[in-house]
């Protein structure tokens, strides 16, 4: 199975790109889902078809999906949601504040990517692309399996048949209501989910990120926070697609100006960005919209190229053993010795760069050994073990 997820800023055209990605890959015969997990939908509206919470297919090979995430939640979430309002309520929270607390952050975002991981499953189709939120969502989209199973490991720590013995006496002694079977029945699925989820995300042979920019300051910044990010995170991006370019037979004066600003940002993607393969598309004389102007947009984005390939494979951690040590290495662009972090604490490693920062249960050939340093070699941190 092929994943591909599409993302940048808002308004850069993720969109149009993953409509136009998946018309492409069904008319090459891969039977294809594209789904939209941005609660403001508008994959319906670039196919003009109407789309639901499950897959509908409007063309041959193609699928069509637009995921509520709220039902999504609701379904997955429902019996841990009502114990914990109901652990709030006892405690003399207000029944609102209760709902509210009761998700914690990331929670819909993270439901609507399970869908994947269903879809992985079954193995009913072959290529899924995903339409994400602006980059902001998308960032929380893609920590939430992490994040989350923090959340469950620490809120739930005590075991099931642990808690069967301590139930008689607790129930009668705690000054809230203790769960009851089903609950720790439910966590249990969903840590098995996100680590399954977790697994796939991070499986850079079959799924990938690809980062739309257009040719402006704001957006290309955002998305090299966003890179580093997808890094950090153990994702792999294997394109940067630069959208809407001035043609250069746009001679008209007033856009002169902007034809000399966009080269000179299209030459910063460049240089930021060198690693990767950069595509381009131009501005459009008309709104992309129905399934005509997606295949010509692919056709002019892909040439011949299968948009179903991964253009680009990196590993964005690795861990490395020279001369009887170990160093864990994290591809990390766009960073500065001052903006990391780092501590341990048991079989965890945290690291923050600037704003972000991540939890790193260490694999099972760093257990045990501590962390002796570290350096920033160009875009990589190496770690140095004991």
């Amino acid at each position: 199975m092929r994943i591909i997820l599409f993302t940048g800023k808002g308004g850069v055209g993720k969109t149009t790109i993953s409509a136009a990605t998946a018309t492409l890959c069904a008319r090459r015969g891969y039977r294809t889902l594209v789904i939209s997990t941005d609660a403001a939908h508008s994959l319906s509206d670039s196919f003009e078809e109407p789309l639901s919470n499950t897959p509908r297919e409007i063309r041959p090979n193609l699928f069509g999906q637009e995921i509520n995430a709220q039902e999504q939640v609701e379904r997955r979430w429902g019996e841990i949601k009502d114990y914990l309002v109901a652990f709030f309520s006892s405690q003399g929270i207000d029944s609102i504040e209760a709902e509210e607390l009761s998700v914690f952050p990331g929670m819909e975002e993270l439901f609507s990517l399970m869908e994947i991981r269903h879809y992985h499953r079954t193995g009913e189709f072959e290529v899924i692309i995903v339409d994400c939120a602006p980059t902001g969502d998308t960032l929380r989209l893609l920590s939430a399996p992490e994040i989350t199973d923090w959340y469950l490991k620490h809120i739930f720590p005590i075991g099931r048949t642990a808690a069967k013995a301590v139930r008689p006496v607790a129930s009668r002694v705690l000054p809230f209501p203790f769960p009851e079977d089903n609950v720790f029945e439910a966590i249990k699925n969903i840590s098995l989910s996100l680590a399954e989820m977790k697994e796939i995300l991070e499986d850079n042979e079959q799924t990938t990120i690809r980062l739309i920019v257009n040719p402006e300051k704001m957006v290309i910044k955002e998305a090299q926070r966003a890179y580093m990010f997808f890094n950090l995170f153990g994702y792999s991006v294997d394109m940067v697609i630069v959208n809407r370019i001035l043609p250069p037979e746009v001679k008209d004066a007033y856009f002169e100006r902007w034809k000399e600003l966009q080269r000179d940002y299209f030459q910063l993607v460049e240089e930021s960005f060198h690693t990767l393969p950069i595509f381009s598309l131009p501005l459009y004389q008309k709104e992309i919209v129905g399934f005509q102007a997606l295949e010509e947009l692919a056709q002019t984005l892909y040439n011949q190229a299968n948009p179903a390939e991964i253009f680009c494979r990196r590993k964005p951690i690795e861990v490395e053993k020279l001369d009887g040590s170990y160093t864990l290495s994290l591809h990390l662009p766009f960073i500065e010795k001052k903006d990391v972090q780092l501590s341990q604490k048991g079989e965890e490693l945290l690291i923050k760069v600037g704003a972000f920062k991540r939890n790193i249960l260490l694999p099972r050939l760093l257990l045990g050994r501590e962390v002796k340093g570290a350096k920033l070699e160009g875009e990589k941190l190496r770690i140095f073990f004991s």
